[in-house]
């Protein structure tokens, strides 16, 4: 009895006392490590992803479906999702400069990045509807079928979901991050490889992000544009160029089909099987078009690469896993590097009129030189998944300084 009222009193005395200001622990937890890697990723691969406009028929399960392939996708090879991105800015930015030397001064990135999303939906006399993209749009334009469409920039802005604030906490976010990994390299406390992985992610997450910054997002509902002119009238006013035969929508001739999922071998097991298409696929294939893109897209795809390459000398569980780290991470920068290269080359040797899968003369379509690309593209993510179980295994055994926090302090400068 006296021993329970000594330990009341005791505790009711701590209650009462007083304490100043309490520094941070200076050290954190692998739940800490976990918590900062996940929510930054997590945070900048959802606000990153600006999806193409859905079909009508296409219900909310298939939407959130959509958007979770993508966001896989996004964590297995970001520079892939980066590149689609890429191939969508580039078209944006084709169609503008032809628009405007046509004397459309109005025609802007946010109109074309709509159009090319599958924001106008095209109803011709006596058939059924079908979204058209920007460069199709210019060709109706000019061919007096429809007129340039009327909305403004505001207008398509406020069909956009794109939330300032969501962004904006992605950015914080994301700098706090990068400092916080540089702090550490300058204190010279390790850093595991789930934060160096982190940021290799960061990289193409960003370039996505600047490739998408003018397409507007989660646009639900698209713009009708109505013609009284049929689908053969359209055709027959571009003469020779004109083809009643089409694969995606009867406006195939004006810009070929230009969507990954539909070119690709055994494409009958994930693409859109309807015709004409219903809305527009994500995969755009890019066909980029000058060698200032080139380079926007490159320097992304190679710091994603090299940055793992930082981590060659860190300590590792077994020196088994250091190796395979090594001869990984070395294996997908040489494929990635050189597969680039071959690539980067050959769109500029044709002057940049050929799009990524045509490149070569369409080895990547034409059995058995595909094999050339899927090879290595296999290969490239089977060694992903090693260097991802890898980062995630890595924390059962981490180096005590691992779990050291930086000293802030230690920057302030001393009087």
């Amino acid at each position: 009895m006296s021993l329970s009222t000594t330990s009341r009193n005791q505790a009711n005395s701590t209650d009462h006392q007083l304490h100043g200001w309490v520094g941070q622990p200076d050290t954190r937890g692998t739940i800490d490590i976990l918590w900062a890697c996940g929510s930054t990723i997590f945070i900048c691969v959802w606000v990153m992803l600006h999806l193409n406009v859905p079909a009508e028929k296409d219900t909310q399960v298939t939407l959130w479906l959509r958007r979770l392939r993508w966001f896989v996708l996004a964590l297995l090879a970001p520079e892939l999702v980066m590149l689609f991105a890429g191939g969508q800015w580039a078209s944006a930015k084709r169609s503008v400069s032809s628009m405007r030397a046509r004397g459309f001064r109005k025609w802007s990135m946010i109109h074309a990045f709509y159009a090319d999303s599958g924001g106008f939906v095209l109803q011709p006399g006596g058939s059924a509807a079908f979204p058209i993209t920007a460069a199709q749009v210019q060709y109706l334009v000019e061919k007096e079928h429809i007129p340039l469409p009327s909305l403004t920039k505001k207008e398509i802005w406020d069909k956009s979901k794109a939330d300032a604030f969501a962004k904006t906490v992605a950015a914080l976010q994301s700098a706090w991050f990068t400092l916080q990994i540089v702090a550490r390299g300058i204190q010279h406390l390790p850093v595991t490889l789930l934060e160096l992985s982190t940021i290799c992610l960061m990289t193409c997450t960003a370039a996505s992000l600047f490739f998408w910054f003018f397409k507007p997002l989660n646009v639900e509902t698209p713009t009708v544009l109505c013609t009284e002119a049929t689908t053969a009238e359209m055709i027959s006013t571009a003469g020779d160029k004109g083809s009643p035969t089409w694969e995606a929508t009867p406006l195939d001739f004006i810009e070929p089909l230009a969507y990954t999922s539909t070119k690709m071998p055994f494409s009958t097991w994930w693409s859109v099987q309807e015709r004409p298409l219903p809305r527009l696929p994500n995969d755009r294939d890019s066909q980029l078009h000058n060698w200032q893109v080139v380079a926007i897209i490159s320097v992304p795809t190679a710091a994603f690469g090299t940055l793992q390459l930082i981590a060659w000398n860190f300590v590792f569980p077994t020196q088994a896993e250091q190796m395979l780290w090594r001869y990984t991470c070395l294996g997908n920068g040489i494929v990635l590097g050189v597969g680039c290269a071959l690539e980067a080359g050959a769109i500029i040797f044709s002057k940049f009129t050929v799009a990524g899968l045509d490149t070569f003369n369409q080895y990547k379509l034409r059995w058995p030189w595909s094999l050339l690309f899927f090879i290595p593209g296999a290969m490239y993510f089977v060694a992903r998944t090693i260097v991802i179980v890898e980062v995630l295994i890595s924390l059962r055994a981490l180096p005590v300084g691992c779990f050291s926090n930086v000293n802030w302090t230690g920057f302030l400068p001393h009087i």
